[in-house]
């Protein structure tokens, strides 16, 4: 109830012009290409329609192009290859050594390689996802939650690549997603090979590291799709996890990954994205809401202190309404600060606000015994 009043409180103070007035009507020539309509007396169409540009629009949603369209939604700002391969050459050796000290540091490695299982009834769990043996069986490592963990890293690790290569260092669209899925993929795949020692192989993680590159580049490649969908995590410290601070244990507490009892990962639909609603009288106000369908796990990880009573497991799942925070900020930023928009746009792209989505339709489920610790 608390969610729900915060929600519809956000939205109305969002602007009330947007209530009060139709959103400006799009003419649609024979190619679907949406464009301005025309001021002043009617004249013939083609003399008076004028393509919006994405470099025109803050609104990806306006770019120019047939769902499946490759296409760059904009120029490159810049010419700095040289500066933008170190960049991310950077990044990724900032996320490298973090994965040492958070996931290895402090883990005995086991006596021989371990791999996990596809087929049969491993501890990682088996392709068929939802019954008991599956991923998302409730008994399995984190319920779940660290499978889309896994394809929200590679998605984002693999769209970041992609704006840093093209948008600063001006390769061209087609390239720099090509490279930054596979410098993803090949990261995390050193990832698996490396809890092989320490864990075990997971061909579950496997799977789903490949489902995040392939999101990503799909959405970096095709405009209209990223009009549509996000994929994003909802994250607040949760209470197992602010309390390992306590215990001083430094090792554990880097592993902010790991704190699947304080995330929740949302497939969000923009509402702005489908041309009916957005052309609407209150066309404006879908930029600022977003369908979701929401999957979580609590009480698997962080794992209770030794010696304490364990924590309730359970996995949730709902579809709801959430906050469009890219949307907000894109608005309240318009003509204000570029570089402010740039910032909030793209960490709202894989980032919801906390507490910001509101269950409608919701499932929760426990195991029916002890579940999996597994790691990392």
């Amino acid at each position: 109830m608390r969610r729900s009043l915060v929600l519809l409180a956000l939205i109305a103070a969002l602007p009330t012009v947007a209530a009060a007035q139709p959103a400006p009507a799009l003419q649609v020539g024979a190619d679907d290409t949406p464009a301005a309509a025309p001021a002043g007396p009617p004249a013939p169409i083609a003399a008076t329609v004028t393509t919006l540009t994405a470099a025109e629009s803050p609104w990806l949603d306006l770019a120019p192009t047939r769902a499946l369209a490759l296409s760059a939604r904009q120029e490159p700002e810049g010419d700095h290859k040289l500066a933008s391969a170190l960049t991310l050459g950077g990044l990724y050796a900032g996320f490298t050594t973090w994965t040492y000290f958070a996931w290895y540091r402090k883990h005995k490695p086991l006596e021989q390689f371990r791999f996990g299982c596809f087929f049969c009834n491993g501890n990682d769990g088996n392709y068929e996802l939802w019954n008991g043996n599956g991923w998302f069986g409730a008994r399995r490592y984190a319920g779940g939650a660290d499978k889309l963990g896994h394809a929200w890293a590679t998605m984002g690790l693999t769209r970041a690549g992609v704006e840093i290569l093209n948008q600063w260092g001006g390769f061209d669209r087609t390239t720099s997603t090509l490279v930054s899925g596979a410098l993803a993929e090949v990261l995390f795949f050193g990832v698996e090979i490396k809890d092989g020692f320490y864990y075990e192989f997971s061909f579950g993680d496997l799977t789903f590291n490949s489902l995040g590159v392939a999101l990503g580049m799909a959405m970096s490649a095709w405009p209209r799709f990223d009009d549509l969908i996000d994929f994003r995590v909802e994250y607040w410290p949760s209470d197992a996890y602010r309390a390992q601070f306590t215990e001083g244990n430094t090792g554990k507490n880097l592993n902010i990954a790991e704190d699947y009892s304080g995330e929740t990962y949302l497939l969000a639909l923009h509402l702005g994205g489908i041309p009916r609603l957005r052309n609407s009288r209150f066309g404006t106000l879908t930029r600022f809401v977003d369908v979701v369908a929401g999957f979580g796990s609590r009480g698997y990880k962080p794992e209770p202190p030794r010696g304490a009573e364990p924590y309730n497991e359970s996995q949730h799942m709902y579809l709801g309404l959430s906050l469009n925070a890219q949307g907000i900020f894109d608005y309240l930023l318009e003509g204000r600060s570029k570089a402010g928009k740039k910032i909030t746009h793209g960490l709202f792209e894989v980032m919801n606000l906390p507490f910001g989505s509101v269950p409608l339709i919701k499932h929760t489920q426990s195991p029916s015994g002890p579940a999996d610790g597994g790691g990392a």
